[in-house]
C-alpha cells in the first residue's frame, strides 16, 4: 500500500499554487519585457539629449540596460520559475531597499552624486548585512568614486 502525501484538497491546493505561480512569473516577465521596450522606444527618444562630442553616445548605456530588460522579461514569461514560499521579512526589505533607492534618488537630484552616493551605498550594503569595515569603506568610498571617474572623466558626461 501506498502512503498518501496529502490528501486530495491538499494536492490541489499546491497545483494551484504552482500553477499561480508560473502565472504570476509570466504576467511579471510581459511587464518587465514591455517597460524595457518603452524605454527602448518611447521614453529614452523623449529624454534623452543627442550630444555632440564624447566617446559614446548619451543613449547607449540606457538602451542596452532596457534591451537587458526585454531580454529577462521575455525569458521569464517563457521559461517561469520554480514555486517557493517567500518569508514575509523579505518582502519588507525588498520594500525597505526601494524606499531607501527613492529617498536617496530624491536626495541626489537636490545635493549631488559626490554628496549622496557615499551615505546612499552605505546604507545599502548595512541593508544587505555587509558589517566588515574594509569592505563598507570600499563600497562607499571607492565605487562612487570609481563611477565618478568613469562617468566625468572618461564618458566626459555630467552626474548629477
Amino acid at each position: 500500500m501506498k502512503p498518501r502525501s496529502a490528501c486530495p484538497s491538499e494536492q490541489s491546493a499546491l497545483v494551484l499554487q504552482a500553477n499561480m505561480t508560473f502565472q504570476t512569473d509570466r504576467i511579471v516577465g510581459l511587464i518587465v519585457a514591455t517597460l524595457g521596450l518603452m524605454l527602448l522606444f518611447v521614453i529614452f527618444p523623449i529624454a534623452i539629449e543627442d550630444v555632440e562630442g564624447g566617446s559614446i553616445q548619451p543613449d547607449t548605456l540606457p538602451n542596452a540596460v532596457a534591451g537587458f530588460l526585454v531580454i529577462c522579461g521575455v525569458l521569464l514569461a517563457l521559461k517561469p520559475g520554480e514555486s517557493c514560499a517567500r518569508d514575509p521579512q523579505e518582502l519588507m526589505m525588498v520594500l525597505l531597499y526601494i524606499v531607501v533607492m527613492a529617498l536617496g534618488l530624491f536626495a541626489m537630484s537636490r545635493f549631488g552624486f559626490v554628496i549622496v552616493s557615499p551615505v546612499l551605498a552605505l546604507a545599502i550594503m548595512l541593508l544587505f548585512g555587509e558589517r566588515r569595515p574594509f569592505w563598507l569603506a570600499l563600497g562607499c568610498v571607492g565605487m562612487p568614486a570609481i563611477i565618478w571617474l568613469l562617468v566625468v572623466q572618461i564618458l566626459e558626461r555630467p552626474l548629477p
